[in-house]
């Protein structure tokens, strides 16, 4: 039977509890000073205790240390009269499991009484071992998309090719280039990342290239570009289309010739460093659009991988979850090690409007609130709740364009890929559907054979 011991040296809520927490099927074990507690918490080893901070022997902060110093210690909440910062933050520094105020709410107490046992009761087959290190740096994933970019990478590790990877925000493209860097025969070099979008314009060129000292105002030293630093190894140049077009033909001359000379210099630089690039933009569009030179698209994407949004691989959603858990408990000490029964089911129904990013960011963040074994399915819906209309807002694309690839993908699904139906579906010509497919990159999110039709 589950046990909970109440300490407490108010005699009326001692009584109160024991009535209250009896009727809800807990066995309750009542001690009205700090000495009585200690005594009947070793007798008893409850799974949960209520203790009030200030107890007429003793102070309730020192008793919470020493319960939770045992093996497999029980979930302590805290109950106190005398509301100020710092006592609260010492108990939760402490490990207590939760912080109550007098006067006690009985809709509160059942709430946190019951969170408490669901946090370690029962323990279930899927909990993840605590002393089973999890990877680092690995993608994690089994559906076929992810399958076709890992025979991908295995390739490229083979060669110093160029490579473009496109995707969603979040998605994890910048971890799909370092996995070919860390993975190739020059893993040894180093790989250096220069964000375009983060750099003003008229400093990306010093950036990439580098500068001789006099080049400007302000270049009081010679100081070696992106390219020169990352040698024989690998330059990822995330968010590419924001080169802006008067650098991208010299960064083009540099791709053809692999030279260059620094801003202000005369000598002229030779690289052998391999260069992956990255965008979460449409490059083709903005290729029509006069946005991006043609030729260069064509030379960054000799080898191309487009890395699926999470909303179509949501088989990998489980493993992903599980993964990031286990990175929670490596990184942030956290206590969780499983996820309450449909916490997955709702996982597995979310649009994930941020990718891979957002379910890490809700997995790591409940785990963190979590103060437990588990993590608790209303822990997990108040994170998705938090961040749904921030991520929305931040997030969404609106335009017509993404509207149109949205609902031609959503005709071929319907038709299984059968090009001829989903043409008539859409009122447009079989070949204006080819050259959409081909326009937007859109490819089947279930295996099954498709018609060529």
């Amino acid at each position: 039977m589950r046990t909970i011991l109440v300490v407490d040296d108010e005699t009326p809520i001692l009584e109160s509890l024991e009535m209250f927490l009896g009727e809800k099927g807990y066995r309750v074990i009542t001690a009205a000073t700090g000495a009585e507690g200690e005594m009947k918490f070793r007798q008893h080893h409850p799974d949960v205790v209520m203790l009030d901070i200030r107890l007429p022997d003793k102070n309730g902060l020192e008793i919470l240390t020493e319960m939770l110093g045992i093996a497999n210690p029980p979930k302590v909440i805290m109950m106190t009269a005398f509301q100020d910062m710092e006592t609260t933050i010492e108990a939760m520094k402490s490990g207590a499991y939760e912080y109550l105020n007098k006067p006690l709410d009985a809709g509160e107490i059942e709430r946190t009484v019951d969170r408490a046992f669901r946090m370690n009761w029962p323990a279930g087959s899927h909990e993840i071992p605590a002393d089973v290190p999890s990877p680092k740096g690995v993608i994690i994933g089994k559906s076929p998309q992810m399958c076709d970019i890992f025979k991908t990478i295995g390739i490229l590790c083979r060669n110093q090719a160029t490579v473009l990877i496109q995707g969603e925000t979040g998605t994890g493209k910048e971890l799909v280039a370092r996995t070919i860097h860390h993975n190739s025969s020059f893993s040894i070099e180093p790989m250096i990342t220069l964000d375009c979008s983060a750099i003003v314009e008229t400093l990306l060129e010093s950036e990439l290239f580098g500068h001789s000292k006099g080049a400007f105002t302000g270049a009081v030293e010679t100081k070696p570009g992106k390219i020169e630093l990352a040698g024989r190894g690998t330059l990822f140049l995330d968010e590419v289309t924001e080169l802006p077009i008067s650098l991208q033909s010299k960064f083009l001359g540099f791709l053809e010739r692999k030279e260059y000379m620094r801003v202000g210099g005369q000598r002229i630089h030779k690289s052998r460093c391999r260069i992956i690039s990255a965008t979460n933009q449409d490059m083709a569009d903005l290729v029509r659009q006069g946005r991006f030179r043609e030729d260069l698209y064509y030379r960054l994407k000799v080898v191309s991988i487009f890395v699926p949004p999470l909303r179509d691989r949501i088989c990998d959603i489980p493993d992903l979850a599980r993964y990031f858990l286990q990175k929670a408990a490596r990184e942030h000490c956290t206590e969780a090690r499983q996820f309450e029964d449909g916490v997955m089911d709702v996982l597995c129904a979310q649009p994930w409007i941020g990718n891979v990013r957002q379910l890490q960011n809700v997995i790591m963040a409940a785990a963190l609130r979590s103060r437990g074994k588990r993590v608790l399915l209303e822990d997990i819906e108040r994170e998705l709740a938090a961040g749904c209309s921030r991520t929305l807002a931040n997030s969404v694309d609106f335009s017509l364009v993404s509207s149109e690839q949205a609902h031609i993908l959503k005709a071929l699904e319907h038709t299984r890929w059968h090009r001829s139906r989903a043409a008539d579906l859409l009122g447009i010509s079989l070949p204006t559907l080819r050259s959409k497919i081909h326009k937007y990159g859109l490819q089947p999110s279930k295996p099954f054979h498709m018609p060529m039709a």
